[in-house]
């Protein structure tokens, strides 16, 4: 096993900080997320455009969250959203009048933006302080931070790309402009394209002829459905210093509050990531991820406000695995890469079952690892029965069910005649009552199961790779007749009798 990798100090003279030179392609970016659950056993939710509810979900396509997994030990189980697709797409600022007089020109932005992407890469911090406002030091502080922190990640590829410009109404000499920025970047051993992060500065020009001056930086928001949520920002280098820890397939994001857990973390992390490539790629297609951010946090504000996720909040959750939009024309609506939020404080780290995290984590990297498979389609969100079921089906690979309390909260929902018949719904598996939620949880883990029972595990890499290529209705019907050689109704009518076989009492 690779030995950690620190990358605490100071990264300028790191000759594996992985960053590189190479130009990154413009274009429009969009970002996604993805939730989990956490009780007994892992779940989680492939996130639609981070939401709260399944309404909002369905509404907010714009984060997409993939696993969530519920707090504590128990019987609540995750739940996820693997991506809600169409929705809000990437906002500019707010509207304003026009402006009047001078306009601040996108050309003499880009140049500024060009400036900082060569400081970046050629690891020069004044160069890449010099077009802030030095009469705001927080923001040279933060900016420094950002600066250190960006160099302890290995990138394949990272830069500025302006995409628009506001320039405001001018009172006097002073000119300002809103301009949104989208920080293109490619995280070694584990994005499968460019994704970005948007940035909102905000540029000033005191006079005629003065400099342009950065004197702001947040994020660039969504605006929909009543909500303004920032895009994929702020991350982890957004937040606090970080530690870096790397091996082969994944890469440790820890703040101070979890960076004496990250080594540990690492290695727990490069196990289940083993696990769930090994599993895949015994006959799975390829195109998936060769590799997984983690991103350990101790609190819940920071839990939900990392990659712009307060919208998804539940209250429960303790995973939250973003899916990022590569900003590529011809990859529009894919998926260059995924980032995986844990809380440290869930009962999934603090649960005296050793297998607790491990599930958690392969959980989560299932839906992580099969996100650049999945095409985004405008409001038709692959079925999270499909999302869910599958991510239980590989963190469980191997695990015998049937004696554990794995199936617990199924049988209890059999037991109380609330078991209709039916694959579970997404308004099922995001429903508010804990046990109606882990049952549909499980229900889905059966039902894809029961695909392999019937056809093997190539007919389970096939029918996923094809729901997720193609989300509507049909096509899922489709799917589900080349796996098991049944129509949807035959299907389902052999998965709920397989369901009453095994859990009836």
């Amino acid at each position: 096993m690779t030995q950690p990798t620190h990358d605490t100090g100071d990264a300028a003279d790191d000759a594996s900080s992985g960053i590189s030179a190479e130009p990154v392609d413009r274009a429009d970016i969009i970002e996604g997320a993805i939730p989990e659950a956490a009780p007994a056993r892992p779940r989680s939710v492939a996130r639609r455009l981070a939401a709260p509810l399944i309404a909002l979900l369905l509404a907010l396509a714009a984060l997409i969250v993939f696993g969530v997994t519920l707090s504590g030990p128990g019987s609540a189980k995750p739940r996820g959203t693997d991506g809600a697709i169409g929705g809000p797409r990437p906002g500019t600022a707010t509207p304003v009048a026009p402006a009047h007089g001078p306009a601040i020109a996108t050309a003499d932005i880009q140049t500024l933006a060009d400036r900082r992407s060569k400081a970046l890469i050629g690891r020069d911090e004044q160069a890449f302080t010099a077009d802030l406002d030095p009469d705001i030091p927080d923001l040279v502080t933060d900016q420094l931070r950002l600066f250190a922190n960006l160099g302890r990640v290995s990138f394949d590829q990272v830069g500025y790309r302006v995409e628009t410009v506001q320039t405001m109404p001018a009172t006097d000499e002073r000119i300002t402009a809103y301009v949104d920025v989208s920080f293109d970047h490619r995280i070694s051993t584990a994005d499968t394209a460019t994704v970005g992060e948007g940035y909102r500065w905000t540029v000033v020009r005191a006079g005629p002829g003065a400099p342009l001056l950065i004197s702001a930086v947040d994020g660039t928001p969504y605006d929909g459905a009543g909500y303004a949520y920032a895009r994929d920002y702020p991350a982890p280098w957004d937040h606090a210093d970080l530690t870096v820890v790397r091996r082969d397939h994944v890469v440790v994001l820890a703040d101070p509050t979890t960076s004496a857990g990250a080594d540990r973390l690492a290695d727990d992390a490069e196990e289940a990531a083993r696990a769930d490539i090994d599993t895949w790629t015994d006959g799975g297609p390829p195109g998936t991820a060769p590799g997984f951010v983690i991103v350990p946090v101790a609190d819940r504000d920071t839990f939900y406000r990392l990659y712009g996720g307060r919208t998804g909040e539940h209250g429960e959750e303790s995973g939250l695995t973003y899916a990022l939009r590569t900003i590529d024309p011809a990859g529009k609506g894919r998926f260059g890469g995924s980032r995986i939020v844990l809380d440290t404080t869930s009962g999934w780290f603090t649960s005296p079952n050793p297998r607790r995290l491990g599930e958690l984590l392969r959980h989560e990297m299932a839906h992580a690892l099969v996100t650049p498979l999945r095409n985004e389609v405008p409001n038709q969100d692959q079925p999270v029965w499909v999302v869910e079921g599958f991510a239980d089906w590989l963190a469980l690979r191997g695990r015998t069910l049937l004696g554990t309390d794995e199936l617990y909260e199924a049988r209890t929902y059999l037991a109380a005649n609330r078991f209709t018949g039916k694959l579970p719904t997404d308004n099922e598996l995001y429903q508010a009552d804990t046990v109606g939620n882990a049952a549909a949880y499980e229900l889905a883990h059966l039902a894809i199961r029961r695909i392999e029972e019937i056809g093997g595990t190539q007919a389970v890499y096939g029918f996923v790779t094809a729901v997720y290529a193609d989300p509507a209705p049909v096509a899922v019907d489709t799917a589900i007749g080349k796996a098991t050689h049944l129509p949807r109704a035959r299907f389902e009518a052999d998965w709920a009798a397989r369901v009453h076989a095994l859990l009836d009492a």
